[in-house]
């Protein structure tokens, strides 16, 4: 299952509002959700930058004019980017990072073409050499409701033609595959952005660069009177099932811990060295997914010579 934020929330109230079958003794419902979520904050913070496991796509449309981006909101900043793309006529090009020495070494002038490099300083990222491929654009044939998933199009020509992402408006979309003239099996308000409706002839933007980067988890916003807003309830948790249990537990820990030191041993974990054993058991899980910065020598078949008998 892939645990909710309301499920979270559900369990933490519970280690603190219920009797407790080894103690028998109950804190009653002492904590406000705003309480609740401010430790639940801080337990996944430090999870995120320990382990690095929560993962994100930051996907924008990039014009051939556009040389530096601004870094996906929430990224850490120690080894944040882990992969970055840039699709191309519906093919993406993994662009590898290099050093500030390298890149100004290499690049000195503003010369453009397909990005080969880029780096990561000041919380921008920067290409090189300079974007010249600007993203594709085309617009909306029919409106578009809060609820559509097939996005209706003048044509679709130089979009990728499986799993790609666009944008309307502020909207960022996910589509599974297109036709000339639609995008199929929408997903709405991608990247936390919010759904909306759009209108016929709207512009639909290629989101053409993509950044895969280890991320803080999304806030988990307490409206004045102590309520959660049910779409935000409803959001899947970044972590992974098997460690939300602890979570709990750790949060429950130090909430309980201001007020009944006996009953919040119960709940008591050593968060430190589970974090560090989490961290290696995810490192290993991902011991065999390729880095960064490797890219292989193409095959026979693949290179120019194959097919031009040369």
């Amino acid at each position: 299952m892939s645990y909710t934020v309301q499920n979270v929330i559900d369990r933490i109230r519970f280690n603190t509002a219920t009797e407790n079958d080894l103690i028998g003794k109950s804190a009653n419902e002492l904590f406000s959700n705003k309480n609740i979520v401010a430790q639940l904050k801080f337990a996944l913070d430090d999870y995120a930058k320990t382990t690095k496991a929560l993962q994100a796509i930051y996907s924008l449309p990039v014009d051939s004019d556009v040389a530096v981006i601004k870094e996906p909101e929430g990224i850490l900043r120690s080894e944040g980017i882990r992969f970055f793309v840039w699709f191309i006529n519906g093919y993406a090009y993994p662009i590898n990072e290099q050093n500030l020495n390298n890149t100004y070494g290499n690049f000195p002038s503003p010369i453009q073409g397909l990005p080969k490099w880029f780096n990561y300083w000041n919380d921008t990222i920067t290409f090189y050499p300079q974007n010249g491929n600007g993203y594709n654009c085309t617009t909306l044939t029919f409106d578009l409701g809060l609820t559509d998933t097939v996005i209706q199009v003048d044509n679709t020509t130089g979009f990728p033609a499986k799993n790609g992402r666009i944008t309307i408006g502020n909207e960022k979309i996910g589509y599974e595959f297109k036709d000339g003239t639609h995008f199929f099996n929408c997903t709405r308000g991608l990247e936390n952005t919010e759904i909306a409706t759009h209108d016929y002839a709207d512009c639909v933007k290629e989101n053409n660069v993509w950044v895969y980067y280890h991320t803080l988890h999304f806030d988990i916003p307490v409206n004045p009177d102590d309520t959660i807003k049910k779409e935000v309830l409803d959001k899947n948790m970044l972590v992974v099932d098997e460690h939300i249990e602890i979570i709990c537990d750790y949060a429950s820990y130090k909430l309980l811990s201001k007020v009944d030191a006996e009953r919040a041993s119960y709940y008591k974990v050593n968060f430190s060295d589970w974090l560090q054993q989490a961290k290696r058991d995810i490192v290993k899980g991902r011991s065999r997914v390729q880095k960064t910065g490797w890219i292989r020598q193409p095959f026979e078949f693949e290179k120019e010579s194959a097919y031009w008998g040369m």
